[in-house]
């Protein structure tokens, strides 16, 4: 990290983070690259990331859920959001809040990969602790 003042702008790109995914034994489910987070940048309030769930992603049974709330915007592609109440078809363009402690998780109904912004209300990735629901 470089030395950067926390109260100026800071300008991130994909290409200059290293990428993390969650995959299994069957495969890749998803990958991100985590843009802003405390624990990388000189920033708080807020964690900033891409995701990319391409086509042949390996589908999850069931959801995850974490305590802090969580926005996707869909930048690419469209899928199907998961939730505990109910499956909706979600598109580039739709924005998508939900609250945390609710279980959810996204997958791709598309042709092409579904690509989106998340945000969590945390200051860091590293304060976000995911709980697994099994089938």
């Amino acid at each position: 990290m470089s030395e950067r003042s926390a109260d100026e702008p800071l300008v991130r790109r994909v290409e200059d983070v290293e990428e993390e995914n969650w995959s299994t034994h069957d495969g890749l489910i998803v990958r991100w690259w985590t843009l802003l987070s405390k624990d990388r940048t000189p920033s708080s309030g807020l964690t900033v990331g891409i995701a990319e769930i391409p086509v042949d992603a390996v589908v999850p049974e069931r959801g995850h859920s974490h305590e802090q709330n969580e926005l996707y915007f869909i930048l690419e592609g469209e899928g199907i959001l998961h939730t505990q109440m109910a499956k909706k078809h979600v598109a580039k363009g739709d924005a998508i809040f939900l609250p945390g402690g609710k279980e959810h998780h996204i997958t791709n109904s598309g042709l092409e990969k579904l690509k989106l912004l998340y945000v969590f209300d945390a200051d860091s990735f590293d304060d976000v602790e995911y709980v697994r629901f099994s089938p």
